[in-house]
């Protein structure tokens, strides 16, 4: 299913039948593919809530990138791909602090399964995403349905740019710290989880503490390898 011009979900279930591993809201799986006689291996967050039935994973399409445009163009529905069990320490935590969700670009995959369970415990959740223009938004149409259903959710949307053919965005330019200050619950006694690009991230760490949000209340992981946000 396309859900922006650079992403795309897919639906996995198991070919035997059997009810699939559950996994906590921000974890990944992994997926092994055998590209011209090589084999590759990525690992890819899960988009949605664990229902014993199926796995969505939402894949964005990068220009050099061998195994998401192998994904696009050759997988068709039906056929078989080889999962790794789910993983990963960037989880939901319980609790009762307002949730504030903060994502850039892809990054929004993982928080789609947190905001779903967190919307189930009645916990109240400010949601916000930045995207180079409205094409890039992926699931704007699910968290707009989402927040007519549950008061609770308040979603804020930034566009780098707005183009013509663009819905309404809640700020144009960057995620800066004049937005992020207005954006977020007027307590600071919060529980924060973003991730996006590297840049973005360190952005986003140095505005979290700049409005007064205590650093370890502030979880965040990355796509690829790690590296430090100071």
């Amino acid at each position: 299913m396309r859900e922006s011009d650079e992403i795309t979900s897919f639906h996995l279930r198991p070919d035997d039948g059997r009810e699939l591993l559950a996994f906590e809201p921000g974890q990944y799986i992994g997926v092994r593919l055998v590209i011209d006689g090589v084999e590759v291996r990525r690992n890819y967050s899960l988009s949605a809530m664990a229902d014993g039935r199926e796995y969505r994973i939402s894949v964005k399409r990068e220009p050099n990138g061998k195994v998401s445009n192998y994904l696009h163009e050759q997988i068709a529905e039906n056929d078989t791909l080889d999962l790794f069990a789910p993983a990963g320490d960037f989880t939901l935590q319980p609790g009762d602090k307002p949730l504030v969700l903060i994502s850039g670009g892809v990054g929004i995959t993982p928080t789609l399964a947190m905001l779903q369970a967190a919307l189930g415990s009645g916990r109240p959740v400010h949601f916000i995403h930045s995207a180079r223009h409205g094409g890039v938004h992926a699931f704007r149409d699910t968290i707009d349905q989402l927040a007519a259903r549950h008061p609770q959710l308040k979603r804020f949307y930034c566009y780098e740019q707005r183009r013509a053919q663009d819905a309404d965005a809640h700020g144009i330019g960057y995620l800066d710290e004049a937005r992020l200050d207005r954006w977020l619950p007027t307590t600071r006694d919060v529980d924060v989880y973003f991730l996006g690009p590297i840049a973005f991230m360190k952005a986003m760490k140095k505005h979290l503490k700049a409005v007064g949000v205590p650093e370890s209340q502030s979880r965040y992981e990355f796509f690829g390898p790690a590296a430090a946000l100071e």
